[in-house]
């Protein structure tokens, strides 16, 4: 799929942590999946949505490929142009691959997408335990670099791989982390232009190690609501958050979470982080526009999670709206939505008990409302 078309593409990331591997066995438990989180979720506090609880209990299984054409029906149905498939490499070492390679096997399952290489090594901590790395991103040699390249290469060759310019797409979650950064962009542009492809249109993602500028790229995200978390807070908050955190921290260490207690870490305003989204400066055709339709990690991180506060779909709906008005006026290509299915961290636009598809329906009628033709 080529980028054509006046309006941005509305694409959701998407989370292939949905099926029993021999590492989650290894690593947490037989049978662990992203819904062994969700299931073992309590409120931590008076009103808090938790646990969430999938549409009719679809507890599904990502191996299954049925599961991924149902995903996909309903991305389509909603407006949803593509999903941005997370992908999880390290010197030839894979994790998480099968929902994708089905995809790439049958292009009867046929929602566009692009591949997200989050590229950072796999820690004990996030499953709310110790820093044991317990997976290793390395980056390896040329030959590394060339083998990996050749396997993103059927994706890339693929009619339904999104590519802008006829470039695909490649996401990159901490380019700052890779060795030689320069040479690996290079060469990754020389072999595609030697595959017949016009070169890789790499999109690296803005966060807390990066300077908000393309550099060697060709367009960067902001993945939110994690950048505003880190980019957005004035002086006087950032002080309060410090000292109120550490607080916290230390009352729950010592007193609290040996009683099976504790005190939420972290509380933020979802009016605020979305006002900060939509007045950002300094995005141009150049940026996909990042956005988050809910946040609560709290299934992972327990009490030392992060919760939005005020959340309603109707919301989202119109912050949506102005922020799709923002990517037509800048020219942006791409919205970045967090995400589709990352249902321990509370960004999910799938249906759920509480609020059906709400969420799903907020993105269809924000398009709609702006005359757009799907």
């Amino acid at each position: 799929m080529s980028f054509q078309e006046k309006s941005p593409l509305v694409i959701a990331l998407y989370l292939p942590q949905y099926y029993e591997t021999e590492y989650n066995n290894k690593w947490w438990e037989k049978g662990y999946t992203e819904w062994y989180a969700c299931k073992r979720a309590k409120p931590l506090f008076e009103g808090h949505n938790q646990p969430r609880v999938p549409l009719n209990n679809n507890y599904y299984d990502l191996s299954v490929k049925d599961n991924i054409r149902w995903q996909m029906n309903l991305a389509k149905k909603y407006g949803i142009d593509g999903f941005a498939i997370y992908q999880y490499y390290s010197c030839g070492d894979k994790l998480l691959e099968v929902p994708v390679e089905l995809i790439r096997d049958d292009p009867t399952l046929d929602l566009p997408f692009y591949l997200y290489w989050a590229n950072e090594s796999w820690r004990k901590t996030w499953f709310g335990q110790d820093n044991t790395v317990v997976w290793e991103q390395r980056y390896g040699t040329e030959v590394d670099w060339r083998a990996q390249f050749d396997y993103c290469l059927k994706y890339f060759k693929d009619s339904r791989y999104i590519k802008i310019d006829g470039k695909p797409v490649y996401a990159i979650y901490n380019a700052w982390a890779i060795p030689e950064q320069e040479k690996f962009l290079s060469l990754w542009d020389k072999w595609a232009q030697e595959a017949g492809l016009p070169g890789i249109y790499f999109v690296k993602t803005i966060g807390r190690h990066e300077k908000d500028e393309c550099g060697r790229f060709s367009a960067r995200v902001t993945r939110e609501p994690n950048y505003t978390f880190a980019y957005g807070e004035r002086l006087f908050e950032k002080i309060w958050r410090v000292a109120s955190t550490r607080t916290i921290d230390f009352i729950n260490t010592k007193f609290l979470l040996k009683k099976g207690k504790g005190i939420v870490r972290l509380k933020t305003s979802y009016d605020m982080l979305w006002d900060r989204i939509l007045n950002r400066e300094n995005q141009d055709d150049k940026t996909f526009l990042g956005c988050f339709c809910d946040w609560d990690n709290s299934p992972r991180k327990s009490y030392n999670c992060n919760v939005m506060i005020g959340v309603t779909a109707e919301k989202f709906k119109n912050y949506f709206r102005k922020l799709y008005i923002k990517a037509q006026t800048i020219g942006s290509p791409m919205i970045v939505i967090n995400a589709w299915n990352e249902w321990a961290e509370g960004a999910y636009l799938e249906p759920d008990e509480k609020n059906g598809y709400a969420f799903l329906e907020a993105i269809k009628e924000a398009k709609e409302s702006r005359g757009i033709e799907k």
